[in-house]
């Protein structure tokens, strides 16, 4: 059956479809068109009832939702391509920690970045909001640069699906300059991700070329 990946440029579908061409995996891609709200059209909703990208249809059909889950069963399920330290190793349980707080501490901000009034009374200033979590964001993506490796990747060990994450997720709402400035590490690590070989052109795909 192969993999399907329901995802939209310049979204977190990015971290799992790079994922997949790590493992060497094929595809098969269905944009979901959040201008047009199509995230929560019943075809959808019927796959992931938040109305959430991405998805991910594995090879027997089972299907998940929630990018870190769906990074740690990729590198289950092809551990050639370490994605993630092995069960033994001595860094699985510092990545699976950091993995998640970049999952689960930072990611859900973006959305309250973008659409305030989401979780905010009509009232409230989206200007005032927006700096506060932006604030939060930052104070979050300060504590993975401390514990980021000098070496360009964020595990010690290497590359890993939580550079992936990084990549992605830290293009969005701190600001390409206050990250170059005050997350060097960070920066170093989406800068290699995106001249990786096989996520290269993944990259141009969702976030453009990749400045140097």
């Amino acid at each position: 059956m192969g993999y399907t990946l329901w995802g939209e440029p310049d979204s977190g579908s990015f971290m799992i479809e790079a994922a997949l061409a790590e493992a060497g995996q094929e595809v098969h891609l269905i944009d979901i068109d959040l201008t047009k709200d199509e995230q929560h059209h019943a075809q959808y909703l019927a796959i992931n009832p938040l109305g959430k990208i991405p998805a991910l249809r594995f090879e027997d059909g089972t299907t998940i939702v929630q990018s870190a889950a769906i990074l740690m069963s990729l590198a289950e399920a092809h551990p050639q391509a370490h994605l993630l330290p092995a069960l033994d190793a001595p860094d699985r349980r510092h990545a699976l920690r950091w993995l998640i707080h970049v999952a689960a501490e930072i990611y859900p901000l973006i959305e309250v970045y973008d659409y305030p009034l989401r979780f905010a009374p009509p009232e409230t200033a989206e200007t005032a909001m927006r700096s506060r979590v932006r604030h939060r964001i930052r104070e979050r993506w300060l504590l993975v640069e401390q514990a980021a490796s000098s070496e360009g990747s964020f595990l010690l060990s290497g590359f890993s699906a939580i550079d992936l994450a990084i990549a992605a997720i830290s293009n969005w709402a701190i600001g390409a300059e206050w990250r170059s400035k005050e997350c060097p590490k960070l920066t170093r690590i989406s800068e290699n991700v995106a001249n990786r070989p096989l996520v290269a052109p993944i990259w141009r795909r969702h976030f453009g070329a990749q400045e140097n």
